[in-house]
């Protein structure tokens, strides 16, 4: 992928989430093929509609979605600026980004995600209510 591609991605995504109705997020068809198989969530059920709620400025909201949709947006938001950054000073920074999401941190990170996702499925198969329904 470009440097270009990867700036326009971000920006999208952006728009996306700030154009798109936090009520159109609830009313929209079920995405997730591991949702619509099994009634429990994946690990990444919820990005969407956690994603709209910060275009909205809804902080509480989008960590109820997804505990990581405001991570996962931060991160694509420093991707984003670094794209840009490259773009304007013809400097390669992307390089620097690469390293950090192959870092032993973001493995870390990729490891908690995949754990929340487990320990909510768990919750929404046992029925303990710890985490909000995703439908």
């Amino acid at each position: 992928m470009t440097v270009a591609a990867v700036a326009a991605t971000g920006l999208t995504a952006f728009g996306v989430s700030i154009a798109l109705g936090p009520g159109a997020v609830g009313r929209g068809p079920v995405l997730c093929p591991f949702l619509r198989m099994t009634g429990l969530p994946c690990p990444a059920c919820g990005l969407t509609r956690s994603w709209v709620a910060l275009g909205h400025g809804d902080v509480p909201s989008a960590f109820g979605f997804n505990a990581f949709g405001p991570l996962s947006m931060l991160v694509l938001a420093v991707v984003t600026v670094a794209a840009i950054w490259a773009l304007i000073t013809g400097r390669p920074v992307l390089g620097r980004v690469q390293r950090a999401l192959t870092s032993p941190v973001a493995l870390a990170v990729l490891v908690a995600w995949l754990g929340y996702g487990i320990v909510r499925a768990l919750d929404a198969g046992f029925g303990w209510g710890v985490f909000a329904t995703i439908t």
